[in-house]
């Protein structure tokens, strides 16, 4: 039967950067403590535990949850990826490598002039995006790692908008690239949340929360106004199996990453079966 795991994002602590990158004990200890099952985890979060799988894995299993994701961001400005970034992908997949069930969660890097007011110049780069992940796809999955990618709502990205999707659904759908729902950048970008996991839904991977008061103004969850009851609805009613994760950017997040933490956790208790 197809169940719903709850876990976070590391996000939350990298809005304090600095204090918390590469302390890896304490943010999972954190999650743990928050009630969640998972921690997703940016590569620049994990510190020297990058280069130590096995250091880590042991961090996880002492806490008693899972490694769900790792995110790979790239430039990826090319058809094909250059050394440096085919480089990264190879440790990145060997990190995965002991953690089995974990996903890879891919994106770009969205700097200004990725977002190209020029048609051609922005379906170019698009391609050059999707090319590559599909490549990193194809490699991941020989060692039964699933790929998904997570568009989000800044001015500079490449898939923002409800036209935008459209275009990427039919890109992904001709790859092993999977797509991640962030719900808030969903509702960011102007489009209602359901109707987009409706369209999306065979496609869907890995799911994110965020919570949101208005353009760019990110909350706390459950002091948004985004409808999260209707979406773990949805999501159940459709049998997805797999991991929702709670990536907090709100104003709070920066001046106490731990307590939103544990604000969001208790939160998301309210969904658990």
């Amino acid at each position: 039967m197809s169940r719903i795991y709850y876990g976070c994002q590391t996000y939350t602590w990298k809005m304090n950067q600095a204090r918390f990158a590469g302390d890896l004990p304490h943010i999972v200890s954190v999650a743990a403590k928050a009630g969640y099952e998972g921690l997703e985890s940016e590569i620049c979060m994990l510190g020297d535990y990058f280069n130590d799988p096995l250091r880590a894995k042991a961090v996880f299993d002492d806490a008693g949850i899972s490694l769900a994701a790792l995110v790979l961001h790239q430039d990826w400005k090319h058809m094909t990826e250059t050394e440096d970034e085919r480089a990264m992908t190879e440790k990145a997949l060997d990190f995965l490598s002991v953690f089995p069930k974990a996903r890879l969660m891919v994106s770009h890097h969205a700097v200004p002039g990725d977002r190209s007011d020029d048609p051609e110049a922005l379906a170019l780069r698009r391609r050059q995006v999707i090319s590559c992940m599909a490549s990193v796809a194809n490699r991941a999955g020989e060692q039964g790692i699933v790929t998904a990618y997570h568009p989000n709502s800044s001015v500079n990205s490449l898939f923002r908008t409800h036209a935008d999707y459209e275009v990427m659904f039919d890109m992904l759908s001709k790859t092993a690239v999977g797509w991640v729902p962030d719900i808030g950048h969903i509702v960011n970008g102007g489009m209602d949340a359901l109707a987009m996991l409706k369209t999306g839904r065979d496609l869907i991977r890995h799911v994110h929360f965020k919570d949101r008061l208005g353009q760019n103004e990110w909350a706390v969850m459950g002091e948004g106004r985004i409808d999260y009851p209707a979406v773990v609805s949805y999501l159940k009613e459709t049998q997805y199996g797999g991991w929702i994760m709670v990536e907090d950017e709100s104003p709070k997040a920066a001046e106490d990453s731990d307590a939103v933490v544990l604000a969001d956790g208790a939160y998301m208790q309210r969904f658990r079966d």
